[in-house]
């Protein structure tokens, strides 16, 4: 009984009331520490350790990045006239959810758009939250659609390539998809500096899901070129309408043609008929976007003699004294028969060149060892890629020297059992007008970027030289005098006796060769007896030369001949391209011998 009242004395005593008062605030101390300590590890994690992680969640949260279509860098010619050019269009999308009727927009859509109306049904009842119904529509097309007020219809605005000269220097130009990357010619070469990368900005989130601007927040700039070509509009005229008169004249399949600016290498024209519009790419074959002048290779056929001559002279093995018998027309060459067009007896080097004789040419040629005319001909650019910046450049097809036959070696000195491009047999004729210096053609001048800024140089981030434009640098082929007498040589081909005089322009001396080549024939075996390449090649004025120009004529059903197809051709482009370019001709002077050395002056 007694142990009772000493206990509750015990807890009535004021010692252990303040021992256990204590105690509990120690408790509530220590809970509020750790608590506290608790919270503020909590806070040193969210604010400090993931503090990256809910910045980005909250500005998910109201604002989004917004990535747009970049409009794509202009295309233009030497003069600055818009060849290429990006065009603001809206591409009409819908949220199959938001509709009130799919059947009724089907309806009121279908004769706007020219879509069926069972497949555009099928769209908007989709289950998808979102469709594309038709992308980059013409303004006339929008504007009726806007007027329709349709709920769950919207646009969004792209851009669209348009070439507002329609099939002008199409397979040079080429085109783009529907999403605007490059997909042929110029547009794919250089996709990488027209797009440019894609613009973006930042929009802060409203109720309903829609987006204001925050401007506050600058743009960012896209770094697409402009890109200016050599071309000069002018003269890509010139040089198609006179290659479509011709080819259609001729009945031919097709024809190409490209000039060079003699001096710099600068391409002026790039031609093929028949064209095709880039606007409507799909509506054409594909052998119609081929830029054949760059990707096709053909056998030059006699254009090539003037690389046979000047290869033999410039290392002794002929001189310009020395006459050849021509063998009445026919040479045998182990078992095979090389053939002239004509018989001919004794010729001087010159009458080699301007009657144009396969058998003398290909004495001269194997008066070479192979190993030795192989180098001349890989120094004439031939076998390798010229590196112009057109799109697609073919390298065209020498056979080793290791591998010659007799035959061989006589057929590649008057140009067969060789492939060559255009661009590069207009860039070896054009030594000649260049006292023996391969001079590299080009396409592009410069870009421009979005300051305004031209560059002919584009570097990575370390400096290091990625691309360059504009003119390249030169390389010895021959001897200057010898290149000066094979230039007296091939004006004699365009005067009365030679093979071109329908080459010949009143008041300026014309330097050019004549080229007929026989079209191999797969499925005989052997060349063809029916088809054949007809085309010219040359520069004026020869004694200051401007221009340099080749054409070529596929299959023509007149007549194959270089002289009679190709040359009347060469003449309306080179006559007018002289014309614009206010060179003017010397009344008293014409393509004749004893004006061989007169000058032609500069307006």
């Amino acid at each position: 009984m007694s142990a009772v009242p000493n206990k509750i004395k015990m807890n009535q005593s004021p010692r252990f009331q303040l021992y256990s008062f204590k105690t509990r605030l120690l408790t509530v101390l220590v809970a509020f520490v750790l608590c506290f300590l608790a919270v503020l590890g909590r806070v040193f994690y969210l604010q400090i350790l993931k503090a990256d992680y809910y910045t980005d969640k909250a500005k998910s949260q109201h604002e989004r990045t917004v990535t747009l279509e970049p409009r794509r860098g202009r295309i233009l010619d030497k003069n600055g006239r818009i060849l290429a050019v990006s065009i603001q269009l809206k591409s009409l999308f819908a949220k199959p959810g938001q509709l009130d009727s799919p059947t009724q927009a089907a309806r009121l859509l279908s004769p706007i758009l020219n879509i069926p109306y069972h497949k555009l049904l099928i769209e908007l009842k989709s289950k998808s939250n979102f469709v594309w119904i038709k992308r980059k529509l013409p303004p006339e097309q929008t504007k009726q659609v806007e007027k329709l007020n349709l709920s769950g219809i919207g646009f969004i605005a792209e851009f669209r390539r348009f070439y507002p000269n329609g099939n002008f220097a199409g397979q040079l130009l080429g085109y783009t998809g529907i999403d605007s990357q490059g997909l042929e010619g110029v547009e794919n070469k250089y996709e990488s500096l027209l797009a440019g990368k894609p613009a973006a900005y930042i929009v802060e989130k409203e109720g309903m899901y829609r987006t204001v601007p925050l401007s506050n927040i600058p743009k960012k700039k896209p770094d697409q070129y402009s890109l200016h070509l050599t071309i000069d509009s002018t003269i890509q005229h010139f040089a198609e309408k006179a290659l479509r008169d011709g080819v259609i004249k001729t009945r031919a399949d097709r024809g190409s043609v490209i000039a060079l600016h003699s001096k710099t290498g600068a391409i002026l024209a790039m031609a093929s008929y028949p064209g095709f519009d880039p606007n409507r790419y799909q509506q054409y074959s594909r052998a119609l976007q081929l830029n054949r002048v760059a990707t096709s290779g053909y056998e030059p056929g006699s254009t090539f003699k003037m690389v046979t001559i000047a290869a033999a002279l410039n290392e002794g093995m002929i001189s310009p004294e020395q006459e050849f018998f021509c063998e009445n027309g026919k040479y045998k060459i182990g078992r095979n028969l090389v053939r002239d067009t004509s018989p001919h007896g004794i010729m001087t080097l010159k009458e080699v060149l301007q009657k144009s004789s396969n058998i003398c040419a290909a004495k001269i040629g194997m008066s070479m060892s192979p190993a030795k005319f192989h180098e001349y001909i890989l120094r004439f650019g031939f076998g390798q890629r010229p590196n112009s910046g057109v799109a697609a450049e073919a390298s065209g097809r020498v056979i080793s020297p290791k591998k010659w036959q007799t035959i061989d070696h006589a057929n590649i000195s008057f140009g067969q059992a060789i492939l060559v491009s255009p661009l590069q047999m207009v860039s070896a004729a054009n030594v000649f007008a260049n006292k023996g210096q391969w001079v590299p053609p080009y396409i592009v001048e410069y870009l421009r970027d979005n300051n305004g800024q031209k560059l002919r140089k584009i570097k990575d981030d370390d400096g290091k030289l990625i691309q360059s434009f504009g003119k390249g640098v030169r390389s010895p082929v021959v001897e200057a005098s010898v290149a000066g007498l094979v230039k007296e040589y091939l004006v004699s081909v365009t005067q009365q006796g030679g093979t071109a005089v329908k080459a010949a322009i009143k008041g300026y001396q014309i330097a050019g060769k004549t080229g007929t080549s026989q079209i191999y024939d797969q499925q005989l075996g052997r060349y063809s007896n029916t088809r054949y390449i007809a085309s010219f090649v040359g520069f004026a004025p020869a004694s200051e030369p401007l221009v340099t120009v080749l054409v070529v004529v596929e299959q023509p059903r007149t007549s194959y001949y270089g002289g009679s197809v190709a040359a009347p051709i060469f003449k309306e482009i080179v006559q007018r391209t002289l014309l614009f370019e206010d060179v003017l001709p010397f009344p008293e002077e014409s393509n004749s011998e004893s004006s061989s050395q007169g000058k032609t002056v500069k307006r």
